[in-house]
C-alpha cells in the first residue's frame, strides 16, 4: 500500500484495516476489500446445472432477488416511474432481464474460471462475466428459482394481518410469513396507543372541508380510506371489495382530490388512471384496461383510481375483474398465460351525467359531492393544501387507522350488521369496524343513487314502464309502439333506435330483461314468449301475478 502521506510503499503494519506507517509513523485507515465468492463457470466436465446451485446458495440469503410465484419470474424491489413523471415515486416489482442479471450477479461472486499464467506458470483465478445467453438459462433454472425467497406482495405501509389467529405486521424488507415485502422507508404506526376521540378528530380534519352531501357520503368516504389497510385481516389478501364510485354534481367539486388523499396515505402520491369511459361513442376500451390492469398486477400495485369518468361506463373486462380474486392474462413476448392473485382496490370518479350499467352499480359504494356555489373557485379552505397535509402526516392518520381496527378486536371483532352480498367479507369487518367506532354504517343503500345519476338503464326503463302504463294500461303492445314511444320520449339516448338495427336489438333483449320486473309497481308481460323478440306482444300492468311458493 502507498502511503498517502509520505508516498512510500508500507504494509508491514497495516491490518485490520487501520495501521501507522513505518515511514513517517501517521495513522492510515482503509477499507479492506470485500472478497466475493469465486464461482467457476460451467464447462469442461461442469454443468450449467451446478454453476446455477452454487450461483443459488451465495444469493438467495441476500433478500435482494426474488422468485416471484404467480409471474413465475424472477424480480428485485424497486422503484419504478409513474406515466407523465420524470421521478421515480412508485415501489414495484421489477422483471430482471438477462442483461442486467449479468451486471447484478457481480454485486455477490466473482464468475470465472482457472488460467495458467503464462509468465508465472502458476494457476490463477480469473474473473470473466456470464454471457447473456447463459444468463437468460440461469433466470429460467428450476435450481435457482426454488432456491430464491419467494415473493407475492407489495406492502407500502405495515398493515395489520390477522396470522394464525394473533394480529401482526409485516416486518420491513422481506417477510417470509407473508411472501411480502415492505420498504424500509415506509411510514410506520408512531402512536400505537392513539385513543379513539383522537383518530376521530383526525379523519374529522382531512374530511370536514369536503361538500359531501348526506351524513352517509362521508362514512362511506371514510370506509374507502380504510379498505385497503383491511386487507391482511380478510380470509384472503384477493378477497374482493367495492369499488368506489366518487360522484359530484359539478366540475371542480373535489372528486378527485378527495380520492387522492388515499393515494397519499398509501403510496406517497396521487396516483390516478385515465377514465374506463369518455364521452366518445365506443368509449369502453374493454382490450386496452385489459392489457392495462394486467400491467398494475406485475409492477404489484395495490390501487387504482380512474379519474374523471364520462358517458356511459359499460365494460365488461372492469366489471370481471373487480370480482375476481385470480386474473389470467397472456404476457406479451411470453408463449404462456400467468394467473395473478388480484389484491387491487379500485375507485373511480365522475360527474353526474355518468351512465353505468345495474350491474356495475352494484359493485360499487357512492360518494356524493354537491357544491351548490356559483364560483367554484371563490371557496376558501382552512387546509388549502390537504395534500400536503397528509403527506406529512402519514404515520399519525395510519396510527389512526390502527386505533379503528385496534379498537374493533377489543371489542370482540363483531360483525356489521349490514350485509353486502357481492363482498360479504368487507361487509362483515368494514362495516363491523365503522360500527365499533360509532360511524355509521358504509353498507347503507342509498335508493336515491338510480334517480339522481348513473343507472341510466333502470331510469330509463321505470319512465318507460310508467309512460306505456300511462298510454296503453294493460293492453296489448307490440315492440315497434314501444320503440316509437321510447324515441319520442328521448329515452336510452345512448342507441340510435331509429337507424342502428344493431342498437333494436339490444333494446329488444333489453325488454325481455326486464320481463316480469316491477318498476313504479308495474310489471311487463311477455304475452308470446315462444316468438323472437321482433315480434313479440308485451303488456304492462299493475295487476299482480299469483307466485306459487316452492315447498322445500
Amino acid at each position: 500500500m502507498i502511503c498517502p502521506y509520505c508516498s512510500r510503499e508500507t504494509n508491514k503494519y497495516l491490518r485490520d484495516g487501520a495501521g501507522t506507517c513505518e515511514y513517517c509513523n501517521r495513522l492510515i485507515e482503509y477499507k479492506i476489500p470485500d472478497l466475493k465468492p469465486q464461482i467457476v463457470l460451467p464447462g469442461n466436465g461442469k454443468l450449467i446445472s451446478e454453476f446455477a446451485e452454487q450461483i443459488a446458495q451465495e444469493i438467495k440469503d441476500k433478500n435482494k432477488i426474488f422468485y416471484r410465484v404467480d409471474s413465475k419470474e424472477i424480480i428485485q424491489v424497486g422503484k419504478i416511474k409513474v406515466l407523465n413523471s420524470e421521478e421515480e415515486t412508485y415501489t414495484g416489482f421489477l422483471t430482471i432481464k438477462p442483461n442486467m442479471f449479468v451486471t447484478l450477479l457481480e454485486q455477490y461472486v466473482a464468475p470465472g474460471s482457472y488460467v495458467k499464467n503464462k509468465r508465472t506458470e502458476e494457476i490463477e483465478f480469473k474473473e470473466h462475466s456470464i454471457s447473456s445467453e447463459l444468463a437468460a438459462t440461469l433466470l429460467a433454472s428450476e435450481q435457482l428459482q426454488k432456491e430464491l425467497p419467494q415473493m407475492r406482495r407489495i406492502f407500502t405501509i405495515p398493515i395489520p394481518i390477522m396470522y394464525k389467529g394473533e394480529l401482526t405486521f409485516p416486518k420491513q424488507g422481506y417477510d417470509e410469513r407473508f411472501g411480502s415485502w415492505l420498504p424500509y422507508d415506509a411510514p410506520n404506526i408512531t402512536e400505537p396507543e392513539m385513543g379513539l376521540e383522537e383518530a376521530k378528530q383526525i379523519f374529522k380534519e382531512i374530511f370536514q372541508e369536503f361538500c359531501f352531501q348526506t351524513q352517509d357520503d362521508y362514512y362511506i368516504a371514510l370506509s374507502a380510506l380504510l379498505t385497503p389497510y383491511l386487507r391482511g385481516l380478510f380470509s384472503s389478501f384477493t378477497t374482493r371489495t367495492p369499488v368506489f364510485f366518487y360522484l359530484a354534481n359539478r366540475e371542480r367539486a373535489g372528486k378527485d382530490y378527495l380520492a387522492g388523499i388515499t393515494g397519499i396515505v398509501y403510496e406517497g402520491i396521487d396516483l390516478q388512471d385515465s377514465p374506463i369511459c369518455s364521452s366518445e361513442k365506443n368509449g369502453n376500451n374493454s382490450e386496452e384496461l385489459r392489457k392495462k390492469f394486467t400491467s398494475a398486477l406485475l409492477m404489484g400495485r395495490k390501487r387504482m383510481h380512474f379519474s374523471n369518468n364520462k358517458g356511459y361506463i359499460d365494460n365488461a373486462v372492469f366489471e370481471q375483474i373487480t370480482t375476481s380474486e385470480n386474473h389470467t392474462d397472456r404476457l406479451l413476448g411470453r408463449n404462456e398465460n400467468v394467473n395473478l392473485g388480484n389484491e387491487i382496490d379500485f375507485s373511480l370518479s365522475g360527474n353526474v351525467g355518468v351512465g353505468f350499467t345495474p350491474d356495475f352499480a352494484n359493485r360499487c359504494r357512492f360518494i356524493r359531492l354537491f357544491l351548490d356555489i356559483e364560483n367554484a373557485n371563490e371557496r376558501r379552505f382552512a387546509k388549502p393544501n390537504l395534500h400536503q397535509f397528509v403527506l406529512e402526516n402519514r404515520s399519525k392518520i395510519i396510527s389512526a387507522m390502527y386505533c379503528l381496527v385496534r379498537n374493533w378486536k377489543d371489542k370482540g371483532m363483531p360483525e356489521g350488521s349490514l350485509n353486502f352480498a357481492s363482498f360479504s367479507q368487507w361487509a362483515k369487518i368494514c362495516g363491523g369496524i365503522m360500527e365499533s367506532a360509532g360511524y355509521g354504517n358504509p353498507c347503507v343503500v342509498d335508493k336515491a343513487i338510480v334517480t339522481v345519476a348513473g343507472d341510466s338503464e333502470t331510469t330509463d326503463m321505470k319512465a318507460l314502464f310508467e309512460l306505456m302504463y300511462s298510454n296503453f294500461p294493460d293492453d296489448v303492445v307490440e315492440k315497434r309502439a314501444i320503440v316509437n314511444a321510447t324515441i319520442e320520449a328521448g329515452l336510452f339516448g345512448y342507441w340510435d333506435l331509429e337507424n342502428n338495427r344493431g342498437d333494436q336489438t339490444k333494446f329488444g333483449n333489453l325488454l325481455i330483461k326486464y320481463v316480469g320486473r316491477f318498476l313504479s309497481d308495474i310489471t311487463l308481460i311477455d304475452l308470446e314468449p315462444s316468438q323472437r323478440a321482433s315480434r313479440k306482444k308485451f303488456s304492462f300492468t299493475k295487476k299482480k301475478k299469483e307466485v306459487k311458493l316452492i315447498d322445500f
